[in-house]
């Protein structure tokens, strides 16, 4: 083969070569980032628009109609979805493979911006973003818990939370679990209406305090200073002595009319940590950014001896740790296939002929590791399952070909000769026998939607390594054996090498099925009929990822929009309290009342809402199974009245929807609501199904207050004035 004569002739060019492959590929192993999740951003766009206090069909008219009116004007997208709920609304554009997310984000800004002049005028910005499963999912989480002083609790994370930030390549580090602070302003009406001073105009006084306004340059002794008006306000006290008015020559302060405090937003969430009070934070990372490193840095701040007395730290997610065992892994089948490949040759082709074959695993793996890091492949979960599936395939290249020139050199033809007609002989079906195990995984790379980006890493690597296998074994393998290649003590032509039992076995098994060929292929291929006969009546079914043993488990609460937070507490507690006790649990961190951010379809303060987030103690330290302790749950929880309680495993690999999703579309939501409750009955009775859920929901009960709109002109009044003191009071 003209590549292995090139290698052989300039085998000093090779042997530089390596030398090279080494440094570069040990480099390229070290600086590769190390990630949980591959770098993959979903074609999807979201659209959360908030507008506090509005119901769900009033969402519908006044905002996702005309909205969607202007998306569905957009090209190359698959669907286009809407959720309207208590005060928001969530679109899910869905494009079809192969679009630029970023660039379909913008045009999906253009289009509400044109939608603009059709929505209320004090509606807020809407959020449009996408979704990254490397950035936009946290890499790492923690709860602080110890103290039940929240406010103690929440300074602490705010102090952890900027030493974070300030670590090169986190992204964010996000705060759950505590109380927004407000300046609450609450009107005395009678005095008000005493010093006859309209409500509307001490709102927009306040506003109008409220400011800090750049208001240019000034010039003094030749030197340009800048001028600013700084007026916002940071305490209650500094609003106590607007002057609003002034009667009968007297001023009227705020603090006249109205009682002004420095307290917290009504409580909209909780988080506990095994029942304790916790604040929790999530580091995000930058795109391309390696985890294992963030995450240790991250360590260096949340030391525990680090902290305030009384304050305890509890690691929730650590992706480092599963990236480190399965490079632990990755590096263990490296070293023990490498030493088992010796030992096993060693014994047919010497120590030194066996150290040949044994070079395909690092120089393959060196060569792949450049490879992959000029390709901007990351190190992550898939990409690491691919590199362990494919080391055991590394070797086999390099066995055919360093044994064929061991033997031609054994018959007698000088090293050069050998390794040049021995790589030839058997170069072809080398190659040919790569490419058909690239051919079975190749199918792999045309995986359609979201499933695909991830699955397609498997195929990608395993190219590139079974590639450098071919390489190396062409070229590397020829060129060391034409100048190091040694006899061995053994001739496997001659019938009195000592394992002559197993050739002869072997021989005579071969024979007996040359001479009955028609047999055999009629045996073979009865025991494929009835492989597969016995597959369709006794087979478990097909599923993409097998079912494994959870390292942890969700407990979704779900109540009625409008459910007091408090409520949800109550049933929160109810399943702590009935979970307490059972064994293999690390922690339990409960949440109450937050929703899960605009990607997910809830709005900012879903107070109906909980969840208990259970994690399991390591594999070995377990008692059971864990698939028998979330039984166990469902049995020990049973039903809350008016509460959906869902336990679910927390799945590893890609996002997949549920294995069973039935869609039920119409006009009338009163008549879809009917078929989906009875939908649900009729199929709840089916072995293995659980947890079933319909996604629609009936709106927060409505007070409704009609204006007599002939009254109110009388008295100087209109539906939008009405409708501010009603919202206001």
């Amino acid at each position: 083969m003209i590549v292995t004569n090139y290698a052989i002739k300039f085998r000093t060019a090779v042997f530089v070569f390596m030398a090279v492959l080494i440094a570069m590929g040990i480099m390229s192993y070290n600086t590769l980032p190390r990630e949980g999740n591959p770098d993959i951003t979903i074609p999807q766009v979201f659209v959360n628009i908030i507008y506090p206090g509005t119901a769900p069909e009033e969402m519908e008219n006044l905002i996702a109609i005309p909205v969607e009116k202007r998306l569905n004007e957009l090209g190359n997208v698959k669907t286009i979805s809407a959720m309207a709920a208590d005060s928001t609304v969530l679109f899910t554009v869905e494009y079809l493979a192969g679009v630029d997310v970023d660039t379909a984000i913008q045009r999906v800004k253009d289009k509400i911006d044109l939608a603009r002049p059709d929505l209320p005028n004090d509606l807020d910005e809407p959020v449009v973003e996408g979704l990254n499963f490397s950035t936009d999912i946290p890499i790492m989480r923690f709860a602080l818990s110890g103290d039940p002083n929240l406010e103690r609790l929440k300074s602490t994370a705010e102090f952890l939370q900027d030493e974070i930030e300030s670590i090169s390549g986190v992204r964010e580090a996000r705060i759950a679990g505590t109380r927004e602070r407000e300046i609450r302003i609450e009107f005395d009406l009678p005095r008000l209406v005493a010093y006859n001073i309209p409500l509307m105009d001490v709102v927009a006084l306040v506003a109008k305090e409220n400011v800090t306004i750049s208001a240019g340059m000034l010039e003094v002794d030749q030197n340009k200073v800048q001028v600013r008006v700084p007026g916002e306000f940071t305490l209650a006290s500094d609003l106590r002595d607007i002057v609003v008015v002034q009667r009968e020559n007297r001023p009227v302060y705020l603090r006249d009319i109205a009682t002004i405090t420095d307290t917290y937003k009504d409580l909209a969430s909780l988080s506990r940590i095994n029942g304790e009070t916790a604040v929790s934070i999530e580091i995000f990372k930058r795109a391309g950014e390696n985890s294992v490193k963030l995450i240790d840095e991250v360590k260096q701040y949340i030391d525990p001896d680090k902290l305030p007395k009384g304050i305890h730290i509890t690691t929730v997610q650590d992706d480092s740790k599963d990236i480190r065992d399965m490079l632990a892994e990755l590096e263990n089948n490296i070293v023990s296939g490498f030493f088992l490949v010796i030992v096993v040759l060693l014994i047919f082709m010497g120590k030194r002929n066996s150290l040949f074959v044994g070079l395909a695993i690092p120089f393959s793996l060196m060569l792949s590791f450049t490879i992959m890091s000029l390709m901007g492949i990351t190190m992550n979960m898939v990409v690491l399952f691919a590199l362990i599936l494919g080391v055991g395939m590394l070797v086999d290249n390099g066995i055919v070909i360093v044994e064929n020139i061991y033997r031609l050199h054994c018959e007698g033809l000088s090293r050069t000769e050998a390794a040049r007609r021995g790589a030839a002989e058997v170069a072809w079906p080398v190659a040919t026998s790569t490419l058909t195990t690239l051919a079975a995984f190749s199918p792999l790379l045309f995986w359609p939607d979201i499933i695909g980006d991830f699955m397609g890493y498997i195929p990608k690597t395993l190219i590139i390594t079974l590639t450098s296998s071919l390489f190396v074994a062409l070229v590397i393998n020829p060129a060391v054996c034409s100048v190091l290649i040694k006899k061995g003590h053994h001739n496997f032509d001659n019938s009195e090498t000592e394992f002559h039992p197993f050739v002869r076995g072997y021989e005579r098994i071969l024979r007996g099925a040359l001479r009955h060929r028609g047999l055999l292929v009629s045996i073979s291929f009865l025991f494929l009929v009835l492989s597969a006969q016995l597959y369709g009546r006794f087979g478990k079914g097909v599923t993409l990822f097998v079912d494994v043993e959870p390292r942890s488990v969700q407990i979704e609460v779900r109540y009625p929009e409008g459910t007091a937070i408090e409520k949800t507490d109550d049933a929160v507690r109810h399943i702590e309290q009935a979970i307490s006790g059972i064994n293999d649990i690390e922690f339990v961190l409960a949440n109450i009342g937050q929703g899960m951010g605009a990607a997910f379809g809830e709005g900012s303060s879903a107070t109906y809402l909980g969840s208990l987030y259970i994690r399991f103690v390591d594999e070995g330290e377990r008692t059971g199974s864990t698939s028998g302790v979330v039984q166990k749950f469902r049995d020990r929880i049973g039903k809350i009245p008016g509460a959906e309680i869902t336990v679910k495993d927390l799945e590893e690999g890609p996002p997949q929807k549920p294995p069973v999703n039935i869609e039920i579309s119409g006009d009338d939501l009163g008549q879809l609501s009917a078929i989906a409750t009875e939908i649900k009955r009729s199929i709840s009775h089916i072995p293995g199904l659980v947890d079933l859920r319909a996604d629609y929901e009936d709106a927060l009960p409505e007070l409704q207050f009609i204006v007599d709109r002939k009254r109110a002109g009388v008295l100087g009044l209109d539906t939008e004035t009405i409708g501010f003191f009603l919202r206001t009071a």
